[in-house]
């Protein structure tokens, strides 16, 4: 009985003891039910041995799982559309089929128009470039309705007749996705982007069927940060949104190719014609689009049109254009198939290659919307088809077919514009399933991305964030951070020592400070390297260091900064240069030693300032 009711009044403490934490945590802490119950999982993680990347790998799947749904529903809704407003054209005689073919896109954008005119209120944004945007300037903060409005209005143009791809919109929606999780989650600006790059890796993984390429191009293009803790979340969420693509619209590759092979090794330098051509066409492409953009701009102000009716003009434009050329429409990719096949006339290779740019322009330049990488694979492919049939007609028993040049075409003048070359080469890669045609991909793809940066500094992305003043790399808005002197954020309290100090004296000074970097200095104070953690673990595995100085181990060949370097300069080492966290500041005229800049106090100095220059959206709305 006694055992009992011990039993009882144990049963009652525990119940009290319960309580007494749960109430504890929710009022001493300050925090809401949210905080709660992310401290309880915090100590269920350690009870488990786990740390918080696990369950965050939870939330990548679910962003994965999110953007593969949209992505199918994507993919279905713009072939509904487009197979009831073309397919019913064609059943027409003429001339009501090219009046209806015409007005078509036309009424695809008046839709769109009035739309983005009273439903969103705001100017559509520049599509990769705003969320590169925001990455680089709003801590991955995009605003938690623009994945609604972009499928709505991508769809729409896309569906019916515009000249955008959707492999982009889908991408846009993706890392929408992933930022308004980590919104309503909220999660730091790191782990936001992350789960942004999350969303837009999904989301092209899942429209292209090729999840490597996914993943590199939401690291080399959209975030710039190749880290393993960034890099697993991206993987998980692009595997995700890939299988649940395949479940639903298969696993083929998108583009069906016959077999190629390098036939010999003179086609190489035919392959380096080919990437010059490649690159140049990429600039070609660029100006183009943003010529026609801009003229949209003008004609605006001039006229006094109403913004809303600027892509209705668009769609009929690329209407008029398209009724003649139907590979110039967006949702179709059949000219493509035909020119890697070797089928395609001279007349719609040279007609696509030349109007492709002009169509999108119209079409995405005037308001409407719609990505740039499928305008660029048919505008590749017919360049690529195109040389491949000259250089067949001139050496035919030592080149591959056209077919094959339209393929490599294709891939290097999508990476002239995208500036990404390693993305490019893994997309095309897996959807052909062609291992043979990498070489040439790989030797076209990076000397189409040279020529097209040395012929013109602006990418597809990169020439409208310029306009507003926004200059980004490795993820970071360079513009702000090209402004702040290294001065600013560096420390003159650190360790260093003399060239002359006895190793014995470093390895004391390293067990009894968390530091791992030590500065070497000689007596006039100037710099003479670094001792690293690498030198560190050498002299403490190896224990022959007896009689050493620091001069016989000291790294010189390290990064340093200058008094007159700016942030940016150290943001960019840092971002590169993974073996150190700590960057000698030097003065030019002396070379002495002046300081030190931390990796984290130069981020978090970066992180501030945007604070100060960023704003809640994916880009400043800009007045209709």
């Amino acid at each position: 009985m006694k055992e009992h009711k011990n039993g009882k009044r144990n049963w009652k403490r525990n119940l009290r003891v319960f309580f007494y934490a749960v109430l504890r945590k929710s009022r001493y802490l300050k925090g809401n039910h949210r905080t709660v119950f992310r401290l309880s999982l915090d100590a269920l993680l350690v009870q488990l041995n786990l740390n918080q990347d696990f369950p965050f790998l939870f939330i990548a799947i679910f962003v994965g799982l999110t953007t593969g749904y949209l992505a199918v529903m994507f993919h279905d809704a713009i072939l509904l559309f487009s197979s009831f407003l073309f397919g019913g054209a064609d059943l027409l005689t003429s001339p009501y089929r090219y009046i209806i073919l015409a007005l078509i896109p036309a009424l695809g954008g008046l839709f769109v128009g009035l739309y983005n005119a009273y439903v969103v209120k705001t100017r559509p944004g520049h599509g990769l470039a705003s969320v590169i945007k925001a990455v680089a300037q709003n801590n991955g903060t995009i605003k938690k309705s623009h994945w609604f409005h972009k499928t709505v209005t991508s769809v729409m143009s896309i569906g019916t007749g515009g000249g955008g791809g959707r492999e982009a919109p889908i991408l846009q929606v993706g890392a929408a996705i992933g930022s308004t999780v980590g919104q309503l989650l909220k999660f730091s600006p790191d782990r936001t982007r992350t789960l942004l790059g999350c969303g837009a890796a999904a989301g092209l993984a899942a429209v292209f069927n090729a999840p490597i390429g996914g993943v590199m191009f939401a690291i080399e293009v959209i975030l710039g940060d190749f880290s393993v803790k960034t890099f697993s979340p991206i993987v998980v969420a692009a595997v995700v949104g890939t299988v649940l693509s395949r479940s639903f619209l298969g696993s083929s590759p998108t583009f069906q190719v016959s077999p190629y092979t390098l036939v010999s090794n003179i086609e190489l330098l035919f392959y380096f014609i080919l990437g010059v051509l490649a690159g140049l066409s990429a600039v070609l492409f660029i100006k183009t689009y943003y010529a026609i953009e801009e003229w949209f701009l003008r004609i605006e102000k001039r006229y006094n049109i109403p913004v809303w009716m600027l892509p209705a003009i668009g769609g009929l434009l690329c209407g008029l254009i398209c009724m003649w050329l139907p590979g110039l429409y967006g949702y179709s990719y059949s000219v493509v198939d035909s020119a890697l096949r070797g089928e395609e006339t001279w007349t719609g290779m040279i007609s696509v290659y030349l109007l492709k740019p002009v169509v999108a322009g119209l079409s995405v330049g005037s308001g409407g919307s719609g990505g740039m990488f499928a305008p660029a694979m048919k505008m590749g492919a017919m360049l690529g088809g195109m040389f491949g049939k000259v250089v067949n007609m001139i050496l035919p028993g030592m080149t591959a077919a056209s077919g094959a040049y339209a393929l490599v075409g294709m891939g290097a003048l999508t990476a002239g514009i995208m500036r990404a070359p390693l993305t490019v080469i893994l997309i095309l890669f897996e959807v052909t399933g062609q291992y043979e045609i990498v070489l040439p991909i790989m030797f076209a793809a990076v000397t189409s991305t040279l020529v097209a940066r040395v012929a013109y500094r602006h990418s597809m992305e990169t020439y409208v964030l310029e306009k507003e003043g926004v200059r980004v790399g490795y993820g970071i808005a360079l513009s702000v951070a090209e402004n702040i002197s290294v001065l600013d954020v560096m420390r003159t309290d650190f360790i260093k020592f003399m060239d002359v100090t006895r190793v014995e004296k470093v390895l004391e000074v390293f067990h009894n400070t968390p530091e791992s970097n030590f500065l070497v200095t000689n007596e006039e104070n100037q710099f003479v390297g670094m001792i690293r953690l690498e030198e560190m673990s050498i002299l403490l595995r190896d224990g022959t260091f007896a009689g050493l100085i620091a001069e016989d181990v000291v790294k010189k060949e390290v990064p340093v900064l200058y008094d007159s370097s700016k942030l940016d300069e150290a943001l960019k080492f840092f971002e590169v240069a993974d073996y150190t966290n700590v960057l000698p500041v030097i003065s030019k005229r002396s070379g002495k030693l002046l300081g030190i800049v931390r990796q984290e106090e130069a981020f978090s100095y970066y992180r501030k300032q945007m604070n100060l220059y960023g704003s809640d959206t994916v880009e400043p709305a800009r007045p209709l």
